[in-house]
């Protein structure tokens, strides 16, 4: 668990000693790999603000030398640790006047991280009563501990709970999904040439709040890369802002409206000097035609695209339907090999 989890929990009885021996401590003996720091007795009541604002974010923090005492350990360790804090309402102090508890006892759990330190040293690092586990030969011991730590209520900074081994993997909704998908098209590099797409992918999957977070890496990674390659071959337009209320009326009334009866079985070669508008009339005419046939078909599940490319072989990539037209723009039929092209466009091949 990457942080701790801050939960209050309901009260139950509770007897933090357990069982004869079960919490104890001896400076003779061999070394320690986890203790208890155990204050009881503590003056004053824990108002939550302190508790979220101070002890928490420390903790969430890993500054435990930052807390003030006796929260944080009397002396650090010499290893890398973690600690789970648990505060409870002392029943060996009676109740106030106004209900609350006078003192509450600090019960600190530190963990060294597989690491192991002398009996002495451990007992040097407590405020309160140095304690440590007689765990007895039961494999399951700590996590007894844990499901005890679960039940005693008080409040709580817990980096290990009890929970069973195998849980349902969480999904993200279908929206959430497009979104996501959307966000890696809209916003991810371009480019991988200085490893932009590793680096963009570990910001935001770790990122707070971003439409990504919590995502496989590989995953984002393997949609940066097929995006790119959807960028090398032919180009979809799924936007366009002209109609065919857009051409002139001579040339809409004398030319196109003698093509379009036959425009589902031929295609158009515009042949004049640049920058005359051939690419733009193109366009418009086969979003139009796309626009036909998915109204005629009743495809709500499609919106009108076109396919553009500027060499025959970048349509292999994107097939052309009759829903998506494409748009051969600006190629240079010359320079292509006769087979390829008669390969391409000759009808009768699969």
């Amino acid at each position: 668990m990457a942080h701790p989890v801050r939960e209050p929990v309901a009260s139950f009885e509770y007897d933090m000693g357990g069982q004869d021996g079960a919490l104890t401590f001896d400076e003779v003996g061999s070394k320690l790999e986890q203790f208890c720091d155990v204050i009881p007795n503590h003056p004053g009541t824990i108002s939550q603000q302190f508790f979220d604002d101070v002890v928490y974010k420390k903790c969430a923090q890993g500054l435990y030398k930052e807390l003030p005492e006796p929260w944080r350990l009397r002396k650090e360790p010499s290893v890398p640790y973690s600690m789970q804090i648990v505060i409870l309402p002392d029943p060996s102090t009676p109740n106030a006047e106004n209900g609350a508890r006078e003192s509450v006892l600090i019960f600190k759990h530190v963990y060294l991280h597989k690491n192991k330190l002398p009996v002495k040293d451990c007992s040097d690092c407590c405020c309160g009563m140095a304690m440590k586990f007689d765990w007895g030969t039961h494999r399951v011991a700590l996590m007894a501990f844990n499901f005890m730590l679960d039940k005693v209520g008080g409040k709580q900074i817990r980096f290990w709970c009890v929970q069973p081994k195998f849980q349902k993997k969480l999904t993200i909704d279908n929206q959430a999904r497009a979104d996501g998908y959307r966000f890696i098209r809209d916003q991810g590099p371009r480019a991988n040439n200085q490893n932009q797409f590793m680096e963009w992918t570990d910001e935001q999957i770790h990122t707070p709040g971003s439409p990504i977070e919590g995502w496989q890496e590989g995953k984002v990674n393997q949609a940066l890369h097929n995006y790119m390659r959807g960028r090398q071959n032919a180009k979809t337009l799924e936007y366009w802002p002209f109609t065919l209320k857009s051409f002139v009326d001579w040339f809409f009334d004398g030319v196109l409206v003698t093509m379009l009866p036959s425009i589902r079985q031929h295609g158009i070669t515009w042949i004049g000097r640049t920058r005359t508008g051939k690419s733009l009339g193109s366009k418009t005419i086969l979003f139009a035609q796309s626009k036909f046939e998915i109204d005629r078909d009743e495809r709500e599940d499609l919106v009108p695209s076109i396919v553009t490319a500027k060499h025959l072989d970048f349509f292999k990539a994107e097939p052309i339907t009759k829903y998506k037209p494409g748009v051969f723009d600006d190629g240079m039929l010359q320079k292509m090999d006769a087979s390829f092209l008669k390969a391409f466009i000759n009808p009768s091949d699969p």
